[in-house]
């Protein structure tokens, strides 16, 4: 298989319909593609509106029986994935058509990226769009596609980290994370009065270990 789209999600079901309708159609053979979600011990209404998507063949979901924050829920998504290249989307986010064929022929076609990164576009809690922003001065931790053998021999995200999980992995790979940009927008962040990054005494107090990591080599 070629790809694999992860897709974790903890109480989004008011946006996660929308997200799995747009990884579901891939300009990609269904053959070629998986659509995996990771629900982390959700206690909304999650859990009936993946229900909806029983009948997609190439979409699997898992259920963490209790919250483990989004970097695991992310690993449990690398352990279980087939594809050789994966990507993850967050469940309150949504994808363009273009963007498992533009990210997969990307990495084929250049061997020393281990990984690639597209624009995205900021969008409102209704889908109106409101800024593009470019990944390589202002990157996110999905939209971003990896080989997969690479990040499972290389260690995957720390599961301590609830927040900047992807700028963890940065840090702790260091010369091994060669990260390509591809300046097409073809991811959908949305912005929400939920949005897990809004937590900022989290977000600084993971930043102070990310910079700790850094500093040490």
């Amino acid at each position: 298989m070629k790809a694999s789209i992860i897709v974790t999600s903890f109480n989004y079901g008011a946006y996660i319909e929308r997200c799995l309708r747009s990884c579901l159609a891939q300009n990609f053979s269904t053959d070629d593609y998986e659509v995996i979600v990771v629900d982390d011990a959700s206690t909304d209404n999650t859990l009936e509106v993946l229900k909806k998507f029983k009948r997609f063949k190439n979409l699997r979901y898992f259920l963490n029986e209790e919250n483990k924050g989004v970097a695991e829920a992310a690993n449990v998504g690398i352990r279980e994935a087939m594809g050789q290249y994966f990507v993850r989307v967050d469940a309150d986010d949504y994808i363009n058509e273009d963007l498992l064929p533009f990210l997969s022929r990307y990495l084929a076609e250049n061997h020393d990226a281990f990984c690639v990164s597209c624009d995205y576009i900021l969008v409102d809690e209704f889908g109106n769009k409101l800024e593009r922003k470019y990944a390589e001065t202002d990157p996110v931790s999905c939209g971003i596609m990896y080989r997969t053998d690479l990040i499972r021999n290389l260690g995957m995200y720390n599961s301590q980290f609830r927040h900047r999980e992807e700028e963890e992995l940065r840090a702790r790979l260091a010369n091994y994370y060669r990260i390509h940009h591809l300046r097409i927008p073809l991811y959908r962040y949305r912005m929400h009065k939920n949005n897990k990054t809004k937590d900022k005494l989290a977000m600084d107090q993971f930043k102070e270990y990310v910079d700790l990591i850094k500093k040490n080599g």
